[in-house]
C-alpha cells in the first residue's frame, strides 16, 4: 500500500480533532466569557469603533501592510464585542493544532498516536502567554493556519505521482499551497524560519517512492524550490522595498554591540523556549493572589485533565496499533526524522526576531508571542523523545512515560487556566479605572495629554492601550485621524514625546495612523494603584499625594492643570458600557472620586454627604491620604465632630506621618471661616492632638 493511500484519514482519524477541540477548550476556553480586550486589542477595537473595517489598511500600514484582510473581515462579522474575537482566536488555534496534527498524519502514518502527542502537546505548550489577547492573535493563528496549509499543499503535491494525472494534481495543490505561503508571510513575518523544514518534509514524504539517495534529494529540492523562491520574493520586498520602519537588523545604530554576549542572549532565549516553559506544567503551591476557590479548581483540572488524558491516550495506541497491524503499513522510522525535523525547526523557528535584535522572554505576556514560531516543533521533539521511551522493552518503562506525558500536557492545561486568570483579573481592574476615572473626571478638555505612573497593577495595557480608552470613553464621535486626548506613561514617554517637564513645549505622539498634539500647559497627573483610588493630583497640596508616589514623577505635578476638567458638565462622560460591566456607587473609591470632584468644585457640603455614605461602608479606605479630602469637606460644611473623627481614623490608620498636614489643614480653614470655627467646639484638643510640633 502506499503512502498515499496510506495517510488518508479513517474513521479512527476522526477522534484526533475531537480530542483535540476538548483540550482546546480546556486549556484556553474555559473563561473566555469573562476576559476582555488587552494590549494591542484596544487599538484595534477602536478603529473599528471609529472608522468600521475600512480603518484598518492605513492603521496597519506602518508595519504589516498586508496584514489587514484578518481584522477587517473579523470585524465585520464580530462587532465590538470581546467574546466573539475569544471564541475565534480559539477556533482558529484549534485549527492549527489540527493541521498540524495532519501535516505530522501525512509524513508518518504509521505512528498516528505521536502526532496526537505531538498535536496534544502544541495545544499545551505553555511558553506562550498570550493566548486571551484574542484581536491580535486572530491574525498570528490565521497566519500559522495558512503556513501550515502551505506544508499540506506540497505533501499532496507530492504524493499526486501516484495519481491519474500526476502533473495536473501537482499543479491543483502546489498553486494555492504557495498562495497561502505567501498571504501568510506579506500578513506577518514570524513563520519564515519554517522554510528550513521544507527540505525535510518533503524528503521525508518522497522517501515512500522508493528512490536511490540523489533522486531523493533531486526531487526534495524540486518540489520545495517554489517555495523558497517565494520566499525569496517576500524577504527582497521586505528587507530592500519596505526595510525596517519598526524594529532594526541586529547591531544597527546600536553603540556597544557585542558579538559574544548577544550569541549567549540568543542561546538562553533558546533554552527558555524550548525547555524551561515546561516547569510551569508544575503545579502552583500556592494560590497566590487568586485565593483558595481558584486554586482548587486549578488543580482539579491539572489533575482530571492528567487522568483523562492518561486514558485517552491509551486507548488511543490501542486503536492505532491494532490498525496499524490491520493495514501492514511500512515501518519507516518516526524517531530519527522527527528529531531531525523538530530540531531544524526549533533552530531556524528565532532567526526572525534574533536578527532583529528582539528578545524572546518567556515571563513576558508580549515578548512570548515570539515562542509561537517554536511551538510545533518543540512539540514533535517531546513527541520523538516520547516515541523512543515508548520502545523501552521494560514495560514501567513504557507505563511511567506515558504518565509523564499525561502529566505535563494536564500540567499544562492547568498553566493556561492560572494565566486566563491572570487576564480576567487585569480586566476587572481595568473596568474599575475607567469608571473612578469618569466619576473623578466627568468630561475633559481636548487636546490633554494624561501623564500617569507605571501601572503594576495593570502589566497587561500599555499606554497606546490606555489611549484608546480614553478616547473611547472622552471622545466617541471623534472620527478623525487627529485624536482628542493621550496617555502616556512618563517614565517611557520623557524625553521623547513629552520633551522636558517644562511648561509651553508641544507634544506630538503618532499612533500609526492617527496622531496626537498637545503641549505640556494642557497635562494632568492621574495616579493609581490599588487598592488605593485613582488620584488626580497637582501641586498645590502636598499633603494628598499618596505614601508611595513614584519620585521621579513629582516635577510633573507642577505642571498638572486641574481646570482642564470640566466639573460642571451636564453629561458625564462613560466608558464603551457595551464592554465594562456596569459600575455600583456602593464602594469606597466611588464615593470618594466624586468628593473629589465635589471638592474641586467647591462643593463642601456635597463631599461631607459623601462622607457620611462613605464611612457608612464596611470595606473603606486603603490610602490614608484619601481622608483628607473629607476631613476639609466636613470642616468648611462646618461639621467639626465628623473632622475631628475622620482626623482621629486618619492617625489611627497612618500613624503620626500626616500630623502636621492634619493640623495645618485644620488652621488653614479655621482661617478661611468667617467668624472661625464654633466656639463650643474644642479646638485646644486637635491642636494639642496634630499640632504637636509648634
Amino acid at each position: 500500500m502506499n503512502q498515499e493511500n496510506d495517510s488518508k484519514l479513517t474513521k479512527n482519524d476522526l477522534a484526533a480533532p475531537i480530542i483535540l477541540l476538548v483540550l482546546v477548550f480546556l486549556a484556553h476556553g474555559l473563561l473566555i466569557p469573562s476576559l476582555g480586550y488587552y494590549w494591542d486589542d484596544w487599538p484595534y477595537a477602536w478603529i473599528n469603533h471609529m472608522y468600521g473595517p475600512s480603518g484598518y489598511p492605513d492603521f496597519v500600514a506602518l508595519d504589516r501592510p498586508y496584514s489587514a484582510w484578518i481584522f477587517m473581515g473579523l470585524t465585520a462579522v464580530l462587532g465590538e464585542q470581546p467574546l466573539g474575537y475569544h471564541i475565534t482566536s480559539v477556533a482558529l488555534f484549534w485549527l492549527c493544532a489540527v493541521l498540524f496534527w495532519w501535516v505530522l498524519r501525512s509524513l508518518w502514518p504509521q505512528h498516528k498516536k505521536e502526532a496526537l502527542w505531538a498535536a496534544m502537546l502544541f495545544v499545551v505548550y505553555p511558553g506562550f502567554l498570550g493566548h486571551p489577547q484574542a484581536i491580535i492573535y486572530n491574525h498570528h493563528f490565521a497566519a500559522m493556519a495558512l503556513y501550515l496549509l502551505s506544508f499540506i499543499g506540497m505533501i499532496k503535491a507530492i504524493q499526486a505521482k501516484e495519481s491519474h494525472k500526476p502533473i495536473l494534481q501537482m499543479v491543483i495543490w502546489h498553486v494555492p499551497a504557495i498562495a497561502a505561503l505567501f498571504i501568510s508571510q506579506f500578513s506577518i513575518e514570524y513563520f519564515l524560519g519554517w522554510e528550513a523544514v521544507r527540505l525535510g518534509i518533503a524528503f521525508i514524504v518522497i522517501g515512500a517512492q522508493r528512490l536511490n539517495w540523489r533522486a531523493r534529494v533531486k526531487n526534495s529540492v524540486f518540489h520545495a524550490l517554489p517555495y523558497w523562491l517565494a520566499s525569496l520574493v517576500f524577504v527582497t520586498w521586505r528587507v530592500f522595498i519596505f526595510q525596517f520602519p519598526t524594529y532594526q537588523p541586529v547591531g544597527s545604530g546600536r553603540a556597544g554591540f557585542v558579538l559574544h554576549e548577544w550569541l549567549l542572549s540568543v542561546l538562553n532565549q533558546f533554552l527558555q523556549a524550548v525547555f524551561v516553559a515546561w516547569k510551569r506544567a508544575f503545579p502552583q503551591l500556592t494560590s497566590g493572589e487568586f485565593g483558595m476557590p481558584f486554586w482548587l479548581g486549578y488543580l482539579a483540572l491539572i489533575f482530571f485533565t492528567s487522568i483523562i488524558v492518561f486514558i485517552v491516550l491509551g486507548i488511543y495506541n490501542r486503536i492505532s496499533t491494532s490498525a496499524n497491524e490491520e493495514h501492514h503499513f511500512q515501518e519507516v522510522d518516526f524517531g530519527k526524522s522527527a528529531l531531525l525535523l523538530s530540531v531544524v525547526g526549533i533552530i531556524f523557528a528565532g532567526w526572525p526576531f534574533w536578527l532583529t535584535d528582539l528578545t524572546i522572554n518567556i515571563r513576558s505576556p508580549f515578548d512570548s508571542r515570539f515562542t509561537i514560531a517554536f511551538m510545533p516543533w518543540v512539540a514533535l521533539l517531546f513527541a520523538a523523545v516520547f516515541n523512543w521511551v515508548s520502545k523501552a522493552r521494560v514495560c514501567w518503562l513504557r507505563a511511567v512515560s506515558l504518565v509523564l506525558l499525561a502529566f505535563m500536557i494536564g500540567g499544562s492545561t492547568g498553566y493556561h487556566l492560572w494565566n486566563a486568570n491572570f487576564y480576567r483579573h487585569e480586566w476587572r481592574i481595568t473596568q474599575r479605572y475607567f469608571q473612578q476615572m469618569v466619576h473623578r473626571i466627568p468630561d475633559l478638555e481636548p487636546g490633554t495629554d494624561l501623564v500617569i505612573n507605571d501601572l503594576r497593577a495593570l502589566s497587561l495595557y500599555q499606554d497606546d492601550s490606555l489611549t484608546a480608552i480614553l478616547n473611547w470613553t472622552y471622545a466617541p464621535d471623534n472620527k478623525s485621524q487627529d485624536i482628542d486626548y493621550m496617555v502616556h506613561y512618563l517614565s517611557v514617554r520623557l524625553g521623547y514625546e513629552i520633551p522636558a517637564l517644562e511648561p509651553g513645549l508641544p507634544i506630538s505622539h503618532t499612533l500609526r495612523s492617527l496622531q496626537f498634539t498637545g503641549s505640556t500647559d494642557q497635562m494632568v497627573v492621574v495616579y493609581y494603584q490599588p487598592p488605593g483610588c485613582l488620584r488626580v493630583l497637582d501641586g498645590s497640596r502636598g499633603y494628598l499625594i499618596p505614601e508611595d508616589f513614584p519620585d521621579p514623577m513629582r516635577p510633573a505635578l507642577a505642571l498638572s492643570d486641574l481646570s482642564l476638567i470640566k466639573t460642571d458638565t451636564d453629561e458625564r462622560a462613560t466608558p464603551p458600557l457595551h464592554l465594562f460591566d456596569e459600575a455600583t456607587t456602593e464602594t469606597w473609591c466611588l464615593y470618594f472620586e466624586e468628593a473629589d470632584l465635589a471638592a474641586q468644585r467647591g462643593d463642601w457640603g456635597r463631599v461631607a454627604e459623601l462622607g457620611d455614605a462613605a464611612f457608612d461602608l464596611p470595606d473603606q479606605t486603603n490610602e490614608v491620604t484619601e481622608l483628607f479630602v473629607f476631613i476639609e469637606g466636613y470642616l468648611r460644611a462646618n461639621h467639626l465632630d465628623q473632622a475631628w473623627a475622620v482626623s482621629q481614623y486618619l492617625q489611627e490608620r497612618g500613624g503620626t506621618r500626616y500630623d502636621d498636614a492634619v493640623c495645618n489643614l485644620w488652621r488653614a480653614v479655621e482661617a478661611d471661616t468667617a467668624g472661625g470655627f464654633d466656639p463650643g467646639f474644642n479646638l485646644e484638643m486637635v491642636y494639642a492632638t496634630f499640632c504637636t510640633s509648634d
